[in-house]
C-alpha cells in the first residue's frame, strides 16, 4: 500500500494521511485547493503549497470577578439605609422632616418579691413562749386498720388559756376529759367531776402549747392573700415546704402509734390574720395516702381570742384560772371561762 505522507497544517507533524487525521494534534487532513497553472520551471511552481485553513479562536471567558464584595457592599448598603431611617425616626432629619420623636421608656426592674411585715408579727407571736390568748382547738384523727391494731376515730377538744408562760386548760379525748393547769414549772391535774387537784410530775411535751405550730422563721411562710372570713378582713397564710409538722403537738394527742413508713406525705397549715399580724384561726391537714385511700387522716382546727391580753393562772390557796370580760377582736365584750377548784392541790 502507498504511504501518503502530509504535514499538518496545524502543527506541522509529518503524518500518512491514509491513516487518518494528525497523530498529534487530531487535526483531519483536507486535500490543498488545486493551485492555479503556473509555467513550468518557474519559482512559484517549485514552491507553492495550499494555503492552510485558519486555526480556529477561541472566545474568551468573562472576568472572574470576586463575589465576596458585592456581598458585603450590599450589607454596607442596608446598614447605611437603616441608620438613614432611624435618624429620620428620631427627629435628625432637619426642620419639619418628620412627627417629634418619642421619648424612649425603660421598663422599670420588677420589684423583688418580699413578705408583709405583719408575718414577722404573728411568728414572734405565736412562738413566744409568753403568747397570751384564749385557744379553742377541736381535732379528728382517722386510721386505718393497716396503720393499727385496728380501724380508729380519735376525736380531740380542747378549751384553754395561755398567758405569761402558764397554761390551763380541759383536754377532752373521745368520752375522756381531764383538766390540766401548769403553773411556774409545776403541773396540777384533776379529771371531773372531780373537784380536786393533783400535783404530776411532769406533763407530756405534746400538751404544752407555747410556742405554737413550730413555726421557725419566715421561710416558713407565705402569703396566700386577703380574704374575708367571718364577716372580717384577714389575711391568709400558708406553710411553705420549709415548715416541719410535729404531728403530736398539733393534735394534741400522741401519734407514736404511727409506723415510722406511714406518717403523712400531704401536710398543710392555713393560718388567718388579722391586717396587723393577730392569729385569728388555723387549720392543719394531713394525710396518708394509698392511691384514693387515706389510710391516715387528721384534720385540726384551732381559734384564738383575747390574744395579746394577760391573764392571771397562779397557785393561790385553791390553784385556778380566772378570766373577766375583756373585748374581743371587733370590740365586742366577749364572756370567758372561768375555772376555780374548790380545794387545795396536794403537797
Amino acid at each position: 500500500m502507498a504511504e501518503k505522507m502530509v504535514r499538518c497544517v496545524r502543527c506541522h507533524e509529518v503524518f500518512d494521511a491514509e491513516l487518518g487525521p494528525c497523530t498529534k494534534c487530531g487535526t483531519p487532513y483536507k486535500e490543498p485547493v488545486a493551485a492555479p497553472a503556473l509555467p513550468e520551471g518557474t519559482y512559484s511552481e517549485r514552491y507553492a503549497t495550499a494555503a492552510p485553513d485558519p486555526e480556529p479562536v477561541m472566545a474568551p471567558l468573562p472576568e472572574r470577578r470576586n463575589s465576596t464584595y458585592l456581598i458585603w457592599g450590599g450589607v454596607a448598603l442596608i446598614a447605611a439605609a437603616l441608620v438613614v431611617a432611624l435618624l429620620f425616626e428620631l427627629g435628625f432629619g432637619g426642620a419639619g422632616s418628620g412627627p417629634t420623636p418619642r421619648p424612649v421608656v425603660l421598663a422599670a426592674p420588677s420589684a423583688v418579691h418580699t413578705l408583709p411585715p405583719t408575718i414577722s408579727t404573728t411568728l414572734d407571736e405565736l412562738n413566744d413562749p409568753n403568747f397570751s390568748a384564749h385557744l379553742s382547738v377541736q381535732g379528728r384523727v382517722q386510721v386505718t386498720a393497716t396503720n393499727a391494731s385496728k380501724a380508729q376515730i380519735i376525736v380531740v377538744n380542747y378549751d384553754g388559756i395561755v398567758s405569761g408562760g402558764n397554761q390551763w386548760g380541759i383536754l377532752k379525748v373521745g368520752s375522756s376529759a381531764q383538766e390540766a393547769m401548769f403553773v411556774n414549772g409545776s403541773v396540777y391535774v384533776r379529771t371531773p367531776p372531780a373537784t380536786k387537784w393533783t400535783a404530776a410530775s411532769a406533763v407530756s411535751s405534746y400538751k404544752l402549747l407555747c410556742p405554737m405550730f413550730g413555726l421557725k422563721d419566715e421561710r416558713a411562710l407565705t402569703m396566700v392573700g386577703q380574704e374575708i372570713k367571718g364577716g372580717q378582713l384577714l389575711n391568709h397564710l400558708q406553710a411553705t415546704h420549709w415548715w416541719t409538722p410535729d404531728l403530736s403537738r398539733l393534735t394534741l394527742y400522741d401519734m407514736s402509734f404511727l409506723s415510722s413508713g406511714l406518717s403523712p406525705d400531704v401536710t398543710s397549715l392555713d393560718l388567718w390574720t388579722l391586717p396587723d399580724g393577730t392569729p385569728v384561726s388555723a387549720t392543719f391537714s394531713a394525710k396518708t395516702l394509698a392511691g384514693q385511700v387515706a389510710l391516715v387522716d387528721i384534720e385540726v382546727n384551732y381559734t384564738f381570742s383575747n390574744v395579746g391580753q394577760a391573764v392571771d393562772i397562779e397557785v393561790p390557796v385553791t390553784p385556778g384560772a380566772s378570766w373577766t370580760e375583756s373585748p374581743g377582736p371587733s370590740g365586742v365584750a366577749t364572756a370567758s371561762p372561768v375555772a376555780a377548784p374548790s380545794a387545795s392541790p396536794k403537797k
